[in-house]
């Protein structure tokens, strides 16, 4: 059994689909991300190539050409109208659990493969110059079966790329509670409560997602499309979720000094300037820019939250 954050208790099964539904709720923008625009105009340029090479749908009667037209035109009118309904399946469905958005996709296909039938069939009766000899059930059958195969390989592939961070590496999504219980059974002090104290403010949220190895000391955070890179004392891990929903579970921990960086108050060390840039230096020798947007309130914020930021050179009053 696994404690969840309002204090109940889900089975393991339970736990597992709510990790991967978190994970899905941003596979819609990783459709529309190029590696994976990419990936669907090979598959539509491999199912050309199969089809017009071996003739399905009594085409074999036409020539090379001629099929090459057949199914060109087919496949150029139908995926853009297949893959919209995907994404859009894929936005409606984006809280769901990731069995319920797999069934909506299926069930969407079905639903686009109507259409392209019919702009299928009359492609082909155009090319024939007479009606095709099968009906729209067989043809339907084959746009569907087609368009699912396509499908499924689709989802699969981004299923992939949303368990990988920007960088390759896996995106953490492990909760506190279970590695607090795996740190206790092997000898940890700390349950994942005391920990977030221990870094300042009440227990967040946020904290649950981070795996065990990284530990909960937070330096900063760095956006990274729709990724939050988390760095700490121990290591880094990246998250799948909106950067400024992760600002707003970490509270008063820090503040946001860039539009892609957020810095803890516990980590900051002083100023640099660097051609005519500000920049934070902060624990572990890490330095993060901080922008002429956020630049004055941050400086207020330190001034509130008594942060040490002793000033090298000058103290900073822009930055471009």
């Amino acid at each position: 059994m696994n404690k969840y954050r309002d204090g109940t208790y889900l089975s393991s099964m339970a736990h597992d689909e709510d990790v991967a539904a978190r994970q899905w709720q941003f596979a819609y923008r990783e459709a529309l991300g190029p590696a994976m625009l990419m990936t669907v105009l090979i598959l539509i340029v491999l199912f050309l190539a199969t089809f017009t090479l071996t003739g399905p749908l009594g085409t074999h009667d036409l020539t090379l050409l001629q099929r090459l037209a057949h199914f060109g035109i087919g496949a150029f009118l139908c995926a853009p109208l297949g893959y919209t309904k995907y994404v859009v399946v894929l936005y409606v469905t984006r809280f769901r659990p990731p069995s319920q958005i797999a069934l909506a996709v299926a069930g969407g296909v079905l639903m686009a493969s109507l259409p392209s039938t019919a702009i299928v069939y009359a492609v082909d009766t155009l090319i024939r110059a007479h009606v095709p000899s099968y009906g729209l059930p067989k043809m339907y059958l084959f746009v569907a079966s087609s368009m699912l195969l396509c499908t499924a390989f689709t989802h699969y592939r981004i299923g992939q790329l949303l368990k990988k961070g920007p960088d390759g590496s896996p995106v953490a999504t492990t909760p506190a509670d279970e590695s607090g219980r795996a740190a206790n059974a092997g000898g940890g002090t700390s349950p994942p409560a005391v920990a977030d104290r221990a870094v300042g403010g009440p227990p967040s949220m946020f904290f649950d997602r981070l795996p065990l190895e990284v530990g909960r000391d937070i330096i900063y955070l760095k956006m990274s499309d729709h990724y939050v890179e988390v760095v700490t004392t121990a290591g880094h891990c990246n998250i799948l979720m909106r950067f400024a929903d992760a600002i707003t579970e970490l509270g008063d921990r820090g503040v946001r000094v860039h539009r892609s960086y957020w810095v803890a108050y516990a980590h900051v060390e002083g100023w640099i300037r660097r051609n005519q840039r500000a920049l934070l230096r902060l624990s572990g020798a890490h330095t993060v820019p901080v922008s002429r947007t956020y630049l004055n309130p941050a400086r207020a914020a330190f001034a509130q939250h008594r942060v040490l930021t002793d000033t090298i050179g000058r103290s900073p009053t822009k930055d471009d």
